[in-house]
């Protein structure tokens, strides 16, 4: 199994400003690809498999099977996946009705937390990688 610490995709097809996201992770140097559709985001990830992927918007919007058909492209335990949403209406599910996020990030977005959210994702990678390697 190869480790890879590859990228982070972003999957915002309701094209909300994710211009700070990608400041931040352009600080952290940490790259990035965004994409807008669902049919991209699982091309992209199928070519080369992020360590992160953040989905831009409301959970309402997306296919019901998006998260598990992301977690299917490579490991299921090496990719980390949170849903990006605004503070006035944050996406916090009861966890029966969580469809596979491991976590939400919460805008305005903060470095801390990304750096934080980041070194998780590496770790995670890593760990599923030394586990299933």
């Amino acid at each position: 199994m190869k480790f890879s610490q590859s990228y982070v995709l972003v999957l915002d097809h309701q094209r909300d400003d994710v211009q700070q996201l990608r400041s931040i992770l352009k600080r952290l140097r940490c790259p990035v690809v965004i994409v807008r559709s669902v049919e991209q985001a699982i091309a992209t990830a199928l070519e080369t498999p992020p360590y992160l992927i953040i989905l831009a918007g409301s959970h309402q919007t997306w296919p019901e099977h998006l998260v598990n058909d992301l977690r299917r492209i490579h490991q299921q335990c090496s990719i980390t996946i949170v849903a990006l949403t605004d503070c006035n209406a944050p996406s916090w599910l009861p966890q029966e009705e969580n469809p596979g996020f491991d976590g939400f990030l919460v805008k305005p977005l903060n470095g801390d937390v990304m750096v934080s959210l980041v070194q998780s994702a590496w770790a995670r990678q890593a760990c599923c990688s030394t586990m299933l390697g």
